[in-house]
């Protein structure tokens, strides 16, 4: 095709070119050449019953005008709009439109032809694909830009999806890229949209890193849709601060050896700012190192001054480590905002050219009989390698050899070469083979070498009984159409069998193409199948080879001759592959659909369909055969039983009375894999950051005075635990309520927007566990008055933890000094909401997007965030004192894993107490990666050992739950193994 992604077909005028009232001599006329892009026109996948178009642009690229008559498509369900016909003239270009609407589930293939009055040529091919997929979603947005965002701060936008159909569409959102990590979408989305309904998902950018960063999210469009994109940009940034670099990549170090690195922070900002120093914030491999960082005059960096940190790498094994972070304290005055951070990362070894596998094992091999497989060098330089060196030496049995001369080998920066290897056993020698490949590469100057371990074993096989067809004719196919159908041989004797390979032949045509099969033992019944497509890009015949090597004296080359036919035909089968994907065995049968089409201006009688297959692993049904009026569709159904692991393929032959052969192809992949297993790794919970959120409306004046008298029963799990924590209290109200019946003490008149109380600072604001008289001091942070009317505490908490409040000392929207939160939040403490309230929530937000932004605010980790809510039960009849039930704030725990309880309970300090293990205890909650097949079947270990009580099955989060006096000491390894669902 060339570089270019324009198709050139030059067209004759069979008519001479006039100029100037002469006729040219035919070798002097003129030529047309036209041009269309773009040169595939690809639909991808597209909603069933729903039209999809795209613009076809010709052009002349000749010196002479040509003229376009029409179009027409090889494609029942492609079609061209009419248009008006039109000439080009030489250089001039003008589009049509081609629409695409699919009526069952499969890919397509064919052809768009263009008709011009030219001669020779005058229908000019464009090559036309599209796949039918079920349901859809639409996604208007293409992009989120957050622009520049403070590290530790959270800022949020909205993507738009919406199900325009009448019936229920599935919904998965995800976050994909290489900074996937700072962004955050739609968590616990429901599953499906319902007809016609719009959703707005909230979208979270919270910059760990500084500089740039981008991602994309990703939404399901529909099953086996490319999914709409939206892309994501971001800045993490760090005040008036210039650090470099971003991130220090050490490259390769030996092992045991140390690199060192410099980090360069400088204050770009007419203010002194804060320096305390730098220090590891991640380091999981426990291989780098602060080596130094200056120590400043007063601990303050001025403007213009810089600050060098210098860092270290020593690498303790070969491999790449897990990405470390260094956080330099430099910061705002009377702030407590983050730091910057920069991210560290190396990979241990002599040399950054790897060679993988360290050993292969070509496994059993027939005497007579060779086996291939391949060794990857990889370049992970930053500049080009070279293979210079390749040594092969056998130990013991059979021989080692190299597939292809051991010449040097360049290796791009960032690819890879394979080396190819072939075994051949010793007749007559059994047991294990042995040998080593010696490979030495060279990299700047230096040069490195590495072992690879051979092993194989030489096996006398009886004479090979097999099953396989002598041909595999495609039969009839529409110009453009793929056709995949299957060479399947199968050991129908009662001992083991060796396959060398399974391939397609040299020399055979370019429209058959195949991945070949490698070697392996097929067991007595077992079989390997070799999947040719067949996919014609004009009219006429092909033919091509399909080749094998089995273990046997006079019958080990087992040949099978391919044979189609493209053709412009008005009937068709669509799609012409029904692919089933992988099936797991244990799921039983899966059933698609495809369609016959009868696009001829007369009937056509179709004699006969037939299902040609090795095994009984495929069904087809429907109304064939049958006569077809002209622009008749049926619609057949195929099922698919899978029998045994590997691949299956089947042909579906129809005959037209003309005795013309059609074949739709049958694919699936068998899988016998039933059980996952899901670990997790139970961390401790040092830090935890409490905020609690109590209504200030005029009926918690009991509630709250219970809350202050049962405190010591809240710090019981604390203090068992050593807990490290920090606890303050807000209130539901936002804005000052200044009337009324009462008038709420703190200095912000119950207004205190997410400020903790008391916001006059008549009480410390945040209490520690080196608080003195902490119960008594929390007693009176919870009379936090009765004055207020509208309860907006999910608003508030959201305040609380968000800009301008979360990390500076003062609130600049506001005259009061020092009533900001900066010192509450830390960047390593699980972070628990407590919310308590008798009304239901008015906050202005949809509850998922609180749910987001929490999460961002805790690097999207569920087991660092916990939601609370003492609030108005369902059943108002058990709680006669509160006004309304507090169904989004329950929904938010039910969310975020945590305690709900009823407000009007009658043993506070017992419902202190589960908050207070809720807040302080160990992570219970631990999220499957698949959904079971059978609840019932969970098994769980924890540090190797069965739990068969102590946890239950949550099948609304599939999670697994431990029970509050179970849960999993802090750094133990527990392990849930269940069977898989079928989809």
């Amino acid at each position: 095709m060339g570089g270019s992604r324009w198709v050139a077909v030059a067209v004759a005028l069979a008519m001479g070119v006039w100029t100037g009232g002469c006729e040219r001599p035919a070798s002097h006329q003129a030529r047309t050449g036209f041009a269309a892009r773009p040169e595939l026109l690809e639909f991808g996948a597209s909603a069933l019953g729903r039209t999809k178009a795209m613009k076809l642009r010709l052009a002349n690229q000749g010196r002479a005008s040509y003229r376009v008559e029409g179009a027409r498509s090889s494609l029942p369900n492609v079609s061209i709009p009419p248009f008006e016909p039109f000439t080009l003239s030489a250089g001039a270009e003008q589009e049509i439109e081609v629409r695409f609407t699919p009526d069952v589930e499969g890919d397509v293939q064919g052809q768009l032809e263009v008709l011009t009055d030219a001669s020779g040529e005058s229908v000019a091919q464009v090559p036309v694909t599209g796949r039918g997929v079920k349901a859809l979603v639409e996604v208007p947005e293409t992009a989120l830009d957050f622009g520049n965002v403070s590290l530790g701060l959270v800022e949020m936008r909205e993507v738009t999806v919406r199900n325009p159909s009448d019936v229920e569409s599935p919904l998965v959102v995800s976050v994909h890229g290489s900074d996937a990590d700072q962004f955050s979408a739609g968590a616990e989305l429901p599953s499906v949209l319902a007809p016609h309904e719009t959703r707005k998902v909230p979208v979270a950018f919270s910059p760990v890193r500084l500089g740039p960063a981008q991602a994309a999210v990703h939404v399901t469009v529909c099953e086996g849709c490319e999914p709409a994109v939206v892309t994501l940009a971001g800045t993490g940034v760090a005040s008036m601060l210039e650090v470099t670099p971003l991130r220090v990549d050490f490259g390769r170090v030996a092992v045991g050896a140390t690199a060192e690195a410099r980090i360069t922070v400088r204050n770009q900002g007419a203010e002194a700012l804060s320096y305390k120093g730098a220090a590891l914030l991640e380091d999981p491999s426990g291989v780098f190192k602060v080596v130094s960082a200056p120590v400043l005059s007063n601990d303050l960096l001025p403007p213009g001054a810089v600050a060098e940190v210098r860092v270290s790498f020593t690498p303790v094994a070969t491999g790449r480590v897990r990405d470390g972070r260094v956080e330099v304290a430099v910061r705002k005055p009377d702030t407590t905002s983050p730091g910057p951070k920069v991210s560290l990362a190396g990979e241990g070894g002599a040399s950054c050219v790897e060679v993988t596998p360290a050993r292969l094992d070509f496994g059993a091999v027939a005497f007579g009989m060779t086996a291939t497989r391949d060794v990857t060098v990889h370049n992970h330089c930053r500049d080009e390698a070279a293979v210079t060196g390749l040594a092969l030496t056998t130990r013991t049995g059979g021989y080692f050899t190299l597939a292809q001369p051991p010449a040097s080998l360049p290796v791009a920066p960032g690819s890879s070469v394979k080396v190819g290897l072939t075994f051949s056993p010793r007749v007559g020698l059994t047991g294990e083979s042995g040998g080593q490949l010696t490979v030495t590469t060279s990299h700047a100057g230096a040069t490195a070498t590495d072992g690879v371990e051979l092993a194989g074993e030489g096996r006398a096989f009886p004479p090979c009984e097999y099953v396989l067809p002598p041909s595999l004719d495609f039969g009839q196919v529409p110009v453009g159409s793929k056709v995949a159908l299957g060479v399947t041989l199968r050991n129908t004797g009662t001992q083991a069998c060796y396959l060398s390979a399974l391939q397609l032949a040299s020399g055979s045509d370019g429209t058959f193409q195949a991945e070949p099969v490698g070697h392996r033992v097929l067991a007595p019944g077992k079989k390997a199948t070799l999947v040719v497509r067949f996919q014609p890009d004009v009219e006429g015949a092909f033919q091509g080879l399909a080749e094998g090597w089995v273990s046997h004296p006079t019958l080990g080359h087992p040949l099978v001759s391919l044979s189609g036919r493209g053709v412009q035909g008005c009937f068709s089968v669509q799609p012409t592959t029904v692919d089933f994907g992988l099936s797991r065995l244990s799921c039983g049968a899966r059933t698609r659909e495809f369609m016959a089409y009868n696009d001829c201006p007369g009937d056509v009688k179709v004699t006969g369909m037939t299902l040609v297959q090795p095994g009984p692993e495929f069904a087809v049904s429907g109304p064939l055969p049958a006569t077809l009026p002209a622009g008749a569709r049926v619609k057949l159904t195929a099922k698919y039983t899978p029998r045994e692991e590997g691949d299956d393929a089947a042909t579906v032959r129809f005959t037209l009375a003309d005795g013309t052969v059609y074949n739709a192809g049958l694919l699936a992949r068998a899988l016998s894999k039933t059980d996952q297993t899901d670990r997790f790794f139970q961390e401790a919970e040092a830090k935890v950051d409490v905020l609690f959120v109590i209504d200030n409306s005029g009926s918690m004046m009991e509630e709250q005075q219970s809350l202050g008298a049962n405190f010591s029963a809240f710090l019981s799990a604390a203090t068992a635990a050593h807990v490290d924590y920090r606890i303050g209290v807000t209130t539901t109200g936002l804005d000052p309520s200044p009337g009324g019946w009462s008038e709420c003490p703190g200095g912000a008149l119950g207004g205190e927007n997410g400020r903790l109380f008391p916001v006059d600072g008549s009480s410390p604001r945040i209490i520690t566990p080196e608080t003195p008289h902490a119960a008594q001091v929390f007693a009176t942070n919870t009379q936090v008055g009765v004055c207020h009317w509208n309860e907006q505490g999910l608003d508030a908490a959201w305040r609380a933890l968000s800009d301008p409040l979360l990390y500076n000392l003062d609130d600049p929207r506001t005259p009061q000094s020092a009533d900001g939160n900066g010192g509450f939040l830390r960047q390593d403490a699980k972070l628990a909401i407590i919310a308590l309230s008798d009304e239901e929530d008015f906050s202005s937000q949809p509850v998922a997007f609180y749910e987001t932004y929490f999460l961002a605010l805790k690097g999207n980790d569920p087991a660092k965030v916990t939601f609370n809510a003492v609030v108005g039960p369902e059943d108002l009849s058990t709680c006669p004192t509160s006004s309304s039930s507090g169904t989004r704030y329950m929904a938010l725990a039910q969310k975020l894993g945590g305690v709900v309880d009823s407000i009007c309970t009658p043993n506070w300090a017992a419902s202190l107490e589960k908050l207070s293990e809720s807040a302080f205890g160990p992570n219970r909650n631990f999220p499957l990666t698949q959904k079971p097949a059978d609840a019932g079947a969970l098994t769980v270990r924890v540090d190797g050992a069965p739990v068969a009580d102590g946890w239950t099955y949550d099948a609304r989060t599939n999670a697994v739950i431990f029970d509050r006096q179970r849960a999993p000491m802090p750094g133990a390894l527990v392990e849930v193994t269940y069977p898989l669902g079928c989809p």
